[in-house]
């Protein structure tokens, strides 16, 4: 288990639940010494125990010592978070069991404790009572004991008397236990077995290798995040050139289409033919069309599309100044504000200036007044776009003609999938329908 419960033993300090060690004494001072801090962190902590005395520290002495450093240990004793009992009486009570029973005694006694409120069970055994005929099965059930309390929330520490172990026997007890502590000048020293050294050396050397691999994996994130700063930086600054380039462009497009409508203008005026003048004055719209996306995308944040509704209502002032019919012919344009493609709107800008240029110069003749109403509506939700041009002039003749401006609609209509119609009557409806 990785949860570490604390042993009280300076020498030892927290290890994890499930532990099995021991200690070689001389002396019930040395019993005292590691045993009371022992039980008195197990009882800070909320846990049961279990302590089972042999000389040469008696049960009577052995609570004698606790009550020194735990006040209340006789109200503890009393609600049974500790028991405190002679081997004695101990053997008596259990008899002879194997190992097995033994172990199995135990675990029920840490379930008990568990379903009792306690966080663990604690507990320690004197083998000062064993005869050397014992000794066989008792490291038998030793031996055992490290595998079955691995998993349990368990803590158990085996006293073995220095005085009455051999070599051999002191060999035994360390193998079977995780580690020993012994009494040396005074001082408690950590004796841990082969295979316990043996483990931690591999957890060593793995947690070595596991920190250089971490602190080579961490470098090479380090590079790999600044390889992807900078890249990052460099498509910032591409964007950016290309946002600036893009708007450039556009400016640049915007002059050029103004010189060309310059130059258009100029030629009109010097044409006497009427005819002539009114082609010149056609094309001056549509450049102005084209002209306003140019402005309109040169003002705008994004540089590739345009405020469709803005951009009407900049095309409606400039169409009606363009035929002089300010003051007698209104335009009103009802548009949602939502952003347009330049792919879509220079067409659409090119045909609303057809359909708007149309209505201003015949929808009112005579010098008539009257309305005009501009309406767009971007596909949404599978429904189509609609841009759409009402006058309620004096309608459109029953059959509508076929000229270069109505052919130009038609033309422009299919780059953006649309489809056009005419509608006469009290006035006359033009209507463009695309995408969706």
């Amino acid at each position: 288990m990785s949860e570490l419960a604390n042993t009280g033993i300076p020498a030892v300090g927290s290890i994890p639940w499930g532990s099995h060690f021991c200690q070689f004494y001389e002396t019930a001072d040395d019993l005292v010494d590691t045993l009371v801090p022992y039980f008195k962190a197990g009882l800070d902590a909320n846990e049961q125990c279990m302590w089972v005395t042999s000389p040469p520290l008696r049960a009577h002495e052995a609570l004698d010592a606790l009550r020194n450093a735990v006040p209340d240990a006789d109200a503890r004793l009393k609600k049974g978070q500790i028991e405190i009992v002679d081997h004695g009486d101990w053997y008596l009570r259990t008899g002879k069991l194997g190992a097995d029973e033994v172990i199995a005694g135990w675990i029920r006694r840490k379930e008990q404790a568990l379903a009792r409120g306690y966080d663990g069970f604690r507990l320690t055994g004197n083998t000062y009572f064993l005869e050397a005929e014992d000794w066989d099965s008792f490291t038998e059930y030793e031996e055992k004991v490290n595998d079955c309390f691995c998993d349990h929330r368990v803590l158990a520490l085996c006293s073995y008397c220095l005085a009455k172990s051999s070599a051999g026997d002191v060999m035994d007890v360390v193998k079977n236990h995780q580690f020993a502590l012994a009494r040396r000048h005074g001082d408690w020293t950590l004796i841990e077995n082969g295979a316990l050294k043996r483990a931690k050396e591999e957890l060593r050397r793995a947690n070595e290798e596991l920190e250089r691999r971490v602190e080579a994996r961490t470098a090479d994130l380090s590079a790999a995040l600044a390889v992807l700063q900078q890249t990052t930086a460099n498509l910032e600054r591409a964007v950016a050139d290309k946002d600036v380039l893009l708007r450039e462009v556009h400016h640049r497009v915007k002059n050029n289409l103004q010189i060309i409508n310059s130059l258009l203008t100029l030629k009109a005026l010097r044409s006497s033919d009427v005819s002539i003048r009114e082609a010149f004055n056609d094309t001056l719209r549509r450049v102005t069309a084209m002209s306003l996306v140019h402005e309109a995308l040169y003002q705008h944040e994004a540089t590739s599309e345009i405020d469709f509704g803005r951009y009407l209502r900049a095309l409606c002032d400039a169409l009606v100044d363009s035929f002089g019919v300010a003051g007698r012919v209104s335009v009103a344009v009802a548009a949602d504000g939502a952003p347009v493609h330049l792919d879509t709107a220079i067409p659409l800008g090119l045909i609303a200036t057809e359909a708007l240029g149309n209505a201003l110069k015949h929808a009112f003749p005579g010098g008539a007044a009257g309305h005009v109403v501009v309406t767009f509506r971007r596909p949404h939700g599978g429904q189509p776009g609609v841009l759409a041009v009402r006058d309620d002039g004096v309608g459109a003749p029953a059959t509508p003609g076929n000229g270069t401006g109505l052919r130009l609609v038609q033309a422009i209509a299919k780059q953006v999938g649309g489809r056009v119609d005419i509608a006469g009557g009290q006035g006359t409806t033009f209507t463009l329908s695309y995408g969706g």
